[in-house]
């Protein structure tokens, strides 16, 4: 029967490793998508204030130089518009944060579920109806979650493994709890 539990674990620890990656993931993408957004719309208003300045100033004097930059700003402005236009960033980036936020759901789901196969609360056979449950629930996300690209999984796998995203020494996690609930301390 002990087999058994431990089969289960390694499955339930392999789905939720891959949870833990897609979450980051998903969210290094709306991170790209927001900092993308940032640098197009102060680009638009720079352009823009630039463009209109530029018009403005060949009232006041005849020189070619200021009309070919005007028209140069002028066409990076009309590229911008056409970027928001063509790509709403701020959609995408709610999207990538919305399929962050259900596999975070799953993923808290997976790890009680390996609290309750450690304790052996229930049998094997109701935790692995519960394990395909959850997998039918992470495969539904997985499926409806947007694409992401190659820097994403870069910025996911600096954030977990060189930063340490998402790992917690016992004085941290004592550092937010009340004494009584603090580990390995004394009360």
């Amino acid at each position: 029967m002990t087999d058994n539990y431990k089969i289960l674990e390694d499955a339930v620890r392999d789905m939720f490793g891959r949870a833990v990656w897609s979450h980051k993931i998903q969210e290094k993408q709306a991170d790209i998508y927001q900092e993308q957004y940032k640098c197009m719309e102060i680009m638009s208003i720079v352009s823009a204030s630039f463009t209109s300045a530029g018009i403005l100033s060949t009232i006041f004097t005849d020189r070619l130089f200021v009309k070919i930059i005007s028209t140069i700003l002028s066409f990076i402005t009309i590229f911008v518009t056409a970027y928001f236009k063509s790509f709403d960033l701020n959609k995408l980036t709610k999207t990538h944060k919305e399929a962050a936020n259900k596999l975070l759901i799953v993923r808290n789901k997976m790890m009680c579920m390996l609290t309750s196969i450690k304790l052996k609360e229930k049998t094997v056979a109701e935790l692995e109806n519960r394990y395909h449950e959850l997998m039918d629930e992470a495969n539904e996300i997985y499926r409806e979650a947007p694409q992401t690209t190659d820097k994403a999984v870069a910025m996911a796998k600096e954030a977990l493994q060189v930063k340490g995203d998402n790992t917690f020494s016992d004085e941290e996690i004592n550092s937010y709890l009340p004494q009584s609930l603090k580990n390995g301390e004394q009360q």
